[in-house]
C-alpha cells in the first residue's frame, strides 16, 4: 500500500508540474504581446492571428498524441510533448521576424496540445474512484499557478524592456522537467495492464470512432466538445486579451499586470475549491451554479469601469467561475470511457478545447480592431457561457460514466 501510495504521489506532484509549465506557456504571449508586439510591429489583429496559430498547433497535438498515447503509453507522449513545447519556447526568444515566430509558435502548440490529454489520463488512471474528479482539478490548478510566475517574470522583464526572458523561462523548465519524468514519472499501472489484456486477446483493438460515439457515449462525446470548446473560447480570449483589455478601460500596465496575476490566483484556489464540492455532493448544482456565476461575473466585469477595487474581485470571481468549470469538465473526460480508448477520448475533447483557442483571440482581436471596446467583448461571451451551461447539465443530467474494465470497442 505504502508503495502504490507513493507511486500516486509522484504521478500527482510530476503531473501537476507539467501543468504548472503549461501555465507558464499557454499565458507567455499574452503577458509578452505589449513588448513584443511594437518589435514586430504587430496590430491588434495580426498579434490575434498570432497566438491563433498556437491553438491550431495545439488542436492537432491534442488529436494526435491522444491516440498515440493509447497505442505506446501515457508517459512517453506526456515527455515528449514537455520537451516539444519547450524546445520551441526557448526558440520564440531567438526569432526576429514575423515569419519565424509564426513557424516557433504552431510547433511550440503541438507540444502543449500533446501534453493535456496525457495528464488527464495519467491523474485518473493513478488514483481511480470519484476521487478522480478533484485530483484532475487539482492538477490543472497548476496551471493558473504558472500563469501567476509568468506575470511576475513579465514584469522582471518589462523593468528590462527584453520580453525573451520570459520565453527563456518558460522553455528551460519544461525541458529541466521531462528529463526529470523520465527516470521518476511511473507509467500508468491501469495502462499497462490493458495493454496486457490486449496482447493476450482479452481485450480488443480500440477503434477511434466507436471508442467516442459507439455504445452510448454520443451525447456525452458531443457534450463535452461543446463544453471544452466554448470554455477554452472563453478563457483563452481572458488570458491573452484581458490585460490590454484592462489598460482600455483605463488601467495602467502595472495595475492590468496585477489583475492578471489575480486572476491566476483565484482560478487557482477557486478551481480546487469548486473540485472539491463537486466530488462531495456530484451533480448538476455545483456546475450549474458556476456558470451562472460566470455569466454575472462577465456583465460585472463589462460594466465594472476603471475602479481597481471591484474590478480586482470581478476578476478573481471570474477565474473562480470560469475555470472551476472547465478543470470539473476536464475531471469528467476520463468518467466517460474504457482504459484503451482513453486517451482518443481525451484527445478528441482537448482539440474541441484547442479550436476554441483558435477562436477566442480571433474574436476579441476583430472585435477590437473594428473599433469596439472592452465591454463589447466580455458581453460577447454572454451567449457562448449560455451555450456551454447547458451542455454541461445536459452532459450530468443522464451520465453514462464508463466502466473501469469495459472492453474497448472493436476495430
Amino acid at each position: 500500500m505504502a508503495s502504490s501510495d507513493r507511486r500516486v504521489g509522484v504521478t500527482l506532484a510530476l503531473c501537476f508540474l507539467a501543468a504548472v509549465m503549461e501555465g507558464i506557456d499557454l499565458q507567455s504571449m499574452g503577458v509578452a504581446g505589449p513588448m513584443l508586439s511594437p518589435e514586430f510591429m504587430l496590430g491588434k489583429a495580426e498579434f490575434g492571428r498570432i497566438v491563433a496559430i498556437s491553438g491550431i498547433g495545439l488542436f492537432i497535438g491534442a488529436v494526435g498524441c491522444g491516440r498515440l498515447a493509447d497505442s505506446f503509453g501515457r508517459k512517453a507522449m506526456l515527455v515528449a510533448s514537455m520537451a516539444i513545447f519547450g524546445v520551441f519556447t526557448v526558440a520564440t526568444a531567438l526569432v526576429h521576424n514575423v515569419e519565424a515566430l509564426t513557424v516557433v509558435r504552431f510547433l511550440t502548440g503541438l507540444g502543449l496540445g500533446g501534453a493535456l490529454p496525457n495528464l488527464v489520463a495519467l491523474i485518473s488512471e493513478a488514483v481511480g474512484g470519484q476521487s478522480k474528479i478533484s485530483r484532475v482539478v487539482f492538477t490543472f490548478a497548476g496551471m493558473p499557478i504558472g500563469g501567476t510566475i509568468v506575470s511576475f517574470v513579465a514584469r522582471a522583464a518589462a523593468q528590462t524592456g527584453d520580453w525573451r526572458l520570459i520565453f527563456y523561462v518558460g522553455g528551460i523548465a519544461p525541458l529541466v522537467l521531462a528529463a526529470a519524468m523520465v527516470f521518476v514519472l511511473p507509467e500508468s499501472t491501469q495502462f499497462t495492464k490493458a495493454k496486457a489484456a490486449a496482447a493476450a486477446g482479452v481485450a480488443v483493438r480500440v477503434n477511434s470512432l466507436k471508442a467516442l460515439l459507439g455504445e452510448g457515449r454520443a451525447r456525452a462525446s458531443i457534450c463535452l466538445w461543446v463544453c471544452c470548446l466554448l470554455m477554452n473560447l472563453m478563457s483563452f480570449l481572458l488570458l491573452n486579451w484581458l490585460p490590454s483589455l484592462n489598460v482600455a478601460k483605463g488601467f495602467s500596465a502595472s495595475d492590468a499586470s496585477t489583475l492578471q496575476i489575480v486572476l491566476n490566483l483565484a482560478s487557482c484556489v477557486g478551481s480546487v475549491t469548486a473540485g472539491y464540492m463537486m466530488e462531495k455532493r456530484p451533480g448538476k448544482l455545483v456546475l450549474g451554479s458556476l456558470f451562472v456565476g460566470l455569466a454575472l461575473c462577465l456583465l460585472a466585469l463589462a460594466w465594472s469601469g476603471s475602479n481597481f477595487g471591484l474590478t480586482a474581485v470581478v476578476v478573481g470571481l471570474t477565474g473562480t467561475c470560469l475555470f472551476g468549470g472547465l478543470y470539473i469538465i476536464y475531471g469528467l473526460i476520463p468518467t466517460f470511457y474504457p482504459t484503451l480508448a482513453r486517451g482518443v477520448g481525451a484527445g478528441a475533447s482537448f482539440a474541441a478545447g484547442r479550436v476554441g483557442a483558435i477562436v477566442g483571440p480571433l474574436l476579441a482581436g476583430e472585435i477590437l480592431g473594428a473599433g469596439r471596446g472592452a465591454g463589447d467583448v466580455l458581453q460577447a461571451l454572454l451567449p457562448v457561457t449560455a451555450i456551454a451551461g447547458v451542455s454541461a447539465m445536459v452532459l450530468l443530467w443522464r451520465p453514462n460514466y464508463a466502466a473501469e474494465e469495459a472492453p474497448a470497442p472493436a476495430e
